[in-house]
């Protein structure tokens, strides 16, 4: 019982955006998401994958292992980059979210990327100053 207490408390805090951008490395991403038009979102709305409660688990364990090995050891690149899994993901959401919008284009079949021409919408440019600065 107590195990999963502690597993839904977990998963529920480290949604959070302010849990998010606890880490050097997202200092800069989590700023800029605070100046955008999806600063009421967590940031699992976007990042996570709009699937059953074992697999965003799941995915959210595996992503916050790789996370904090990177973030203790200080091996973030210079500039962080989203995986391909990662922006699959994305893209689904944004689907999700904005099916109205985009349901008479090529979007809503799946044929188009998202990330292409909205890849500064949310994080603003600049994301080459997130990761680990070196001082």
């Amino acid at each position: 019982m107590a195990l999963a207490v502690f597993i839904a408390v977990s998963y529920s805090a480290s949604g959070n955006a302010r849990f998010c951008a606890s880490c050097h490395s997202m200092e800069h991403v989590s700023a800029r998401l605070l100046l955008s038009n999806h600063k009421q979102f967590a940031c699992i709305e976007c990042h996570l994958p709009n699937a059953s409660l074992p697999r965003q688990v799941a995915y959210k364990a595996q992503a916050g292992l790789n996370d904090l090995v990177h973030e203790t050891l200080r091996i973030y690149p210079a500039a962080i980059h989203i995986s391909e899994k990662g922006k699959e993901i994305l893209r689904g959401n944004c689907v999700r979210c904005h099916y109205s919008t985009i349901e008479n284009s090529r979007l809503a079949e799946g044929n188009g990327d998202c990330i292409r021409c909205h890849r500064f919408l949310v994080h603003g440019r600049g994301l080459d100053k997130g990761g680990m600065k070196v001082e």
